[in-house]
Parts: C-alpha cells; structure tokens; sequence
C-alpha cells in the first residue's frame, strides 16, 4: 500500500494504456475551441457596441448625452421614415412611445442601444420598422377621425331622440287637446240636455196651466 502504481499495460503488446490520456487530450481541445468561440463572440459584442456608439454620438449632436426630441428628426430620416416639419411631432412621438422606457422625454444610450439593435443593425429591419410607424401614426389620425365620425353619428342619434320625443310628446298633447274637447264637448251635451229637459217641464207647466183655465 502507498507504493507507485505503474501505468497500466495493454493486453495485447504490454504497452500502456492510452485511453484516459486521448480522453485528456479531446477534453483540452474542446475548452481551447470554447474559449475560441467565447472571445470571437466577445470580440463581435465589442464591435457592435463601438458601432451603436459611433451611431448615437452621430445623432447626439449637442454631446449632452441623450438624444433630445429635435435630435430625432436624423434618427427618423436614417430609418428612411418620409417625414417633414408637419409629420415630424407623429412620427418622434409613435417612436418614444416604443423606445423611451424611462418617460424621460429623450433616448439615453441604453435605450437607443435597443433601438439601433431592432431597428438600425440592418436594412430589412429599418424597413420592417419604417412601415410600422407609418402604420402607428395613420392608425393616430384614424383614430381621431373616428372619434369625429363617431361623435357627429352620437350628435345624430342625439337629434333623432330629441325628435321622437318631440313627436311623442306632440302626440301626447294632442291627445290630451282631443280628450279634453271630447270632454267639453260631453259636458255641453249634457248642458243641453238639461236646459231642453227644463223647458220641457216649462212647455209641460204651461200646458197644463192653460187647460185649467179652459176647465
């Protein structure tokens, strides 16, 4: 016991066993392979990161450190958005609602970094992204075309209620008009009706007057 264990023999020629020192040898190239692929991907990181630099210090003109809203304008143009002084403030505002996590009113460079990584790293994206915000900001005045549509058919059903109840309450009056002229017209009948009653017990008291002084 403690004593050195020498290598072990191959059956087969006496020479020593080799296996465990391939396995050793397989196990070293593929950490000198991983550590490869970590530094090229290392490497690709820092080169993105030098890009998304280099384009946020292109679009922060003032050197302040975040983009500003009037900053946005170059931004918008490198997406290839059409825009003009008239559209800009649609346009700036769909993409702060999309990228200005914070509500801060500006693009600090950790916000921009999420927007140059979806939207500027490539031509299809800005493309993609260019038809979203032309969708965004049509979808803005539709919206608010809708809202007026809306409001004139409200103000519409508004008129057509204010006229059925105008009409059922013309009717109503003119029913109650109807019914009290009925009523009138029952109550001079009835009038009649006494005043012809009491001069027939007039003509009746006559009569009979007038045959007692003939008796």
């Amino acid at each position: 016991q403690g004593a050195f264990q020498p290598a072990a023999m191959s059956e087969v020629d006496g020479a020593p066993d080799v296996t465990d020192t391939v396995d050793m040898s397989e196990e070293a190239a593929a950490v000198k392979i991983q550590a490869m692929q970590r530094g090229k991907q290392a490497r690709r990181e820092h080169e993105e990161l030098l890009r998304v630099k280099a384009a946020f210090e292109k679009f922060d003109t003032d050197g302040s450190g975040s983009l500003e809203i009037a900053e946005l304008y170059d931004v918008l143009k490198e997406v290839g958005v059409d825009i003009d002084t008239e559209t800009f403030a649609d346009y700036q505002l769909a993409l702060m609602e999309d990228y200005d996590a914070d509500n801060s009113g500006t693009l600090d460079f950790r916000e921009f970094r999420k927007f140059y990584e979806q939207v500027l790293a490539n031509e299809s994206t800005r493309k993609a992204y260019a038809r979203e915000l032309d969708a965004a900001v049509k979808g803005l005045v539709s919206s608010a075309l809708s809202n007026v549509i809306e409001r004139q058919e409200m103000e519409g059903a508004a008129l057509k209620i204010q006229a059925v109840h105008r009409g059922k309450q013309a009717r109503k009056e003119l029913q109650e008009r109807r019914e009290m002229e009925s009523a009138a017209v029952k109550i001079q009948a009835v009038h009649r009706g006494k005043q012809a009653r009491a001069q027939l017990e007039q003509e009746k008291a006559e009569l009979n007057a007038a045959a007692l002084k003939i008796q």
